[in-house]
Order: structure tokens, then C-alpha cells, then sequence
């Protein structure tokens, strides 16, 4: 694996710089009172940035129907303090359906472009409001989640489509290889993902962490 991780370090340290330098300037700017979080939420690259899977043909409907099954049950799992059926009802959106969406956007490679966006609103957010242990938490699982399985479809698609500048001998190998290297990251993203499911939990409870 040595030899894999000297091909993708550059896109890491690329997508790692991009998010705390877009990250850390939502935050900066929350904490100095330049602008808030429902301010950022309402501008037009942000609502682009949230709805932009509801606009693809097919998925979108399928995401949304999805959506509208998911959410009243997980506001009734937590109503009715069932907190496991409410963590497998987290979980299973986090590593299953947002982290898909998260990979169709790294494998299409344009809509990155509003990747700091996004994560400019989510400083902006963790700086405007109080933040409890459990919030930085799942802060910490989803990025740790999201940015392993984003960034390895990145790095799949990069070597496919540039495998004689990455090195490979073929196409083919390139996608193995790229191939190898999602399955790795998303098996890994869902250890994040179930820590996370907890600490969410929790947090909709009203509980702390224990």
C-alpha cells in the first residue's frame, strides 16, 4: 500500500487544505460576527451546494422520497427514546445514502467546486452557535467519514482518466488500484460513521456522552 499512498498524498493534501483553509474562514468569520449561518444558508451557491442531488434526473426523486421516509421516522425513534432503531436509522443515511451522494459529486469531479462552500457554512455554523462535546463529535466522525470516501472516489477518477501521470502501466490497473482504495475508505468511513451515529443520538436526546 506504500507505493498506492505515494500516487494519491498529493490529492489528500490537496482536498486537506482545500477543507481547513474554507473551514477555518466560515469560522473565523462566525466568531468575528461578519456574517451568521442563516445568512450563508440563504445565498445562492450554498442553496446550489444543499439541493444539488435533487436536481440530477432520477436520483433526485429517489433521494427525496427517501428523505421524506426517513425523517419522520427518525423524529419518532427519538420522540419515543428508541435509541438504537434512531443510531441504524443515523448510521444507515450517513454510510449508506450521504456517503453514495458524496461520491457521485468527487466521481463527477465538477460539483466539488462547491465543496468549500460548504464547508465555509459549516464553520460559520460551528462558530455562531454553542457547541456541546457531542456536537464536535459528530462533526469529527462525519468529516473523518465524508472526506475518506469523497477523497478516495476523487483519487480513483484522477488515476483512471491520468494513469500514464500517475504512473500506471494501464487504465485498467489504474481503476483496480483506485478501485482497492474506495472499498478500503469506505469500509474505514463506516467505523467514523458508527461512532458518529452515536454521538448524534445522543445529541437529539438532549444526553451526554458516556
Amino acid at each position: 500500500m506504500a507505493h498506492l499512498w505515494k500516487k494519491a498524498r498529493a490529492v489528500v493534501f490537496i482536498m486537506l487544505g482545500v477543507y481547513a483553509v474554507s473551514f477555518g474562514a466560515g469560522f473565523a468569520a462566525g466568531k468575528l460576527g461578519w456574517t451568521d449561518a442563516e445568512k450563508v444558508r440563504s445565498s445562492a451557491l450554498a442553496a446550489l451546494n444543499w439541493d444539488l442531488e435533487n436536481k440530477v434526473p432520477v436520483y433526485g426523486a429517489l433521494l427525496r422520497a427517501y428523505k421524506a421516509w426517513e425523517r419522520p421516522l427518525l423524529m419518532r425513534s427519538i420522540f419515543q427514546g428508541k435509541v438504537v432503531r434512531a443510531m441504524f436509522i443515523i448510521f444507515l443515511n450517513n454510510w449508506v445514502v450521504a456517503d453514495l451522494t458524496m461520491n457521485i459529486r468527487a466521481g463527477l469531479i465538477f460539483p466539488m467546486v462547491l465543496y468549500p462552500v460548504g464547508r465555509f457554512a459549516q464553520g460559520v455554523a460551528m462558530a455562531r452557535s454553542p457547541a456541546p462535546l457531542q456536537t464536535w463529535m459528530v462533526w469529527l466522525t462525519e468529516f473523518g467519514g465524508y472526506f475518506l470516501t469523497m477523497t478516495a472516489s476523487l483519487i480513483a477518477v484522477l488515476w483512471t482518466a491520468f494513469y500514464r501521470r500517475f504512473g500506471f502501466p494501464s487504465r485498467r490497473k489504474a481503476l483496480g488500484r483506485g478501485a482497492i482504495v474506495l472499498g478500503l475508505a469506505y469500509l474505514v468511513s463506516g467505523v467514523f460513521f458508527f461512532v458518529g451515529s452515536y454521538a448524534e443520538t445522543m445529541l437529539l436526546l438532549g444526553r451526554s456522552l458516556r
